[in-house]
């Protein structure tokens, strides 16, 4: 089952913003985004934002903590982790609302309307976060 959704904490400004943004959000923050990653504590998330010719590149990492049930004991355990973030960011004329290019490349590529001054990275950070937790979660293997 795939769900999309609009983070409001995760927006990222790309004009006339601070070079680099640190966010930190809770479960009360986004709780549906919490459950969905099994996160426990703050989510902690630095950006750099940088302008190039063809648009905007956001490079960071994003950090927190997720709770798991261990495979041999059924115990839960928390296992922390720690991503990195690098996405390139276009601006396109007569879109009417931001999508995410599935090319397969290093880095994600979002599009915006060329009129959007700033990205969601909700769905960037939910899928790699997916991508680094193990196939068999087990307690005291990090």
């Amino acid at each position: 089952m795939f769900f999309f959704y609009i983070c409001i904490a995760l927006r990222i400004r790309l004009v006339n913003s601070a070079p680099e943004q640190n966010l930190s959000l809770s479960e009360s923050d986004e709780p549906i985004l919490f459950e969905d990653l099994r996160l426990k504590g703050l989510l902690r998330c630095s950006f750099a934002v940088t302008k190039g010719k063809g648009g905007f590149s956001v490079k960071g990492t994003v950090s927190g903590s997720q709770e798991f049930a261990c495979a041999r004991t059924l115990e839960p355990f928390e296992r922390p982790f720690e991503v990195e973030v690098e996405a390139l960011v276009l601006a396109e004329a007569g879109l009417a609302q931001q999508a995410e290019d599935d090319g397969d490349s290093d880095f994600f590529t979002i599009k915006i309307p060329a009129s959007q001054n700033e990205v969601d990275l909700t769905e960037t950070v939910r899928q790699l976060v997916i991508l680094q937790e193990p196939m068999i979660p087990v307690k005291g293997n990090i």
